[in-house]
């Protein structure tokens, strides 16, 4: 059996959390970073003019969380729902590429989960700016990071987030074939 499977419920709240935090758009538009982006924040293979409807952008969805999701499959031990949440989430955010690059994915290699929830905070800059600042435009990565971290911790459950981001937990079509 596979660790770390997307699947299910798991895989819901990362739906709910990606579209609460990304919000949808239909049409392509340039994010912070001036990178095309559409649907819940997806970036790969965007350009300007690029339209989607709403199924296609749930579709797109999750085949983007099993895409992100991918090297947690790969991960020594199973690990606890709300940490691979919010890695996930984080993940999801950052690419792969520099999250499994991180401190925090050596800290989930190593089972250090405490010290893995700490490191969520330290990724508030985007665009070369300091989202932590309320002047700096990009306050909502600084308050994704929060939740995220607080998601890890088991400080705020799953449902309180996603809850607290104007979504709800729903089984998406097929989810347990995953």
């Amino acid at each position: 059996m596979t660790k770390n499977k997307l699947a299910g419920s798991l895989l819901a709240a990362a739906m709910a959390l990606a579209a609460g935090f990304e919000g949808v758009k239909y049409v392509a538009y340039q994010d912070v970073g001036d990178v095309w982006t559409i649907c819940y924040g997806e970036t790969l293979g965007v350009k300007k003019g690029d339209t989607a409807t709403p199924g296609q952008c749930k579709s797109q969805l999750i085949a983007s969380l099993l895409r992100h999701n991918a090297p947690f499959e790969k991960l020594p031990r199973q690990l606890p729902a709300n940490v691979h949440l919010a890695a996930l989430d984080f993940c999801y955010n950052v690419g792969t590429g520099n999250c499994t690059r991180s401190t925090l994915w050596r800290h989930l290699e190593a089972g250090r989960y405490e010290q893995a929830c700490g490191e969520f905070t330290k990724w508030r800059y985007a665009a070369g700016r300091d989202c932590s600042r309320p002047s700096s435009q990009c306050r909502g990565v600084w308050e994704r990071r929060k939740l995220e971290r607080d998601i890890c911790t088991g400080e705020v459950s799953i449902e309180h987030a996603a809850e607290r981001l104007g979504q709800k937990l729903e089984a998406p079509d097929n989810a347990t074939d995953r």
